[in-house]
């Protein structure tokens, strides 16, 4: 946390599963033979296909695995932004909008006008939604994590040492987030930090 708030960060911080079926289809060929007997002894081939009884996809559960497809590439994409610092050449803007990105550039701006810049990466686990709104206009999804940061450091970009900053023994804590999606995309609009409930 302490890190973070060295970087002016006073909040919070702030994955699509596709199945694929595949069938195979094979045509028997066979040939046709000189006698009407022969033809009665041939074994005669037959397919039967009874269709398949899958359970019907629900909306809503490809909506929320889809919002945590983009989450997971939220927090693969940030860590690239802060380790250069610069947002150009990231996908961050792709999975992030208002005040997620807000921040992220502010961020970044600071890193370059301190000469720092963060290495390692941070580890999110047990991303889960905790609530959706789907029906909505706009849909929204809230998310909970557990965030390690404890192998994220601010680096001077010079000497490639740890630069210094106060000592926070709370490394590792609950993360809830809120994301939309804008134009069938989601996207993380905001963050909050829990230091106080440590995972």
């Amino acid at each position: 946390m302490a890190r973070l708030n060295e970087l002016g960060w006073n909040g919070g911080w702030a994955v699509p599963a596709y199945l694929a079926l595949c069938v195979a289809l094979t045509a028997a060929c066979t040939s046709s033979s000189d006698s009407a007997s022969e033809k009665d002894k041939a074994p005669q081939l037959s397919v039967s296909a009874a269709p398949s009884k899958s359970a019907p996809i629900d909306p809503s559960e490809v909506a929320k695995t889809d919002a945590l497809t983009a989450y997971k590439a939220y927090w693969t994409e940030l860590p690239k932004a802060f380790a250069v610092p610069a947002i150009e050449g990231t996908d961050l803007k792709r999975y992030a909008a208002a005040e997620a990105l807000t921040k992220a550039e502010a961020t970044v701006t600071n890193l370059k006008k301190n000469g720092r810049i963060m290495t390692g990466e941070p580890v999110v686990s047990n991303s889960t939604v905790t609530a959706a709104e789907l029906e909505k206009k706009t849909p929204n999804v809230s998310v909970s994590s557990c965030l390690d940061v404890s192998k994220w450091q601010i680096t001077d970009k010079q000497t490639g040492k740890p630069a210094p900053m106060a000592s926070n023994p709370v490394t590792k804590y609950v993360i809830t987030s809120l994301l939309e999606r804008w134009d069938g995309s989601w996207k993380v609009l905001k963050y909050d930090l829990h230091a106080d409930q440590p995972c």
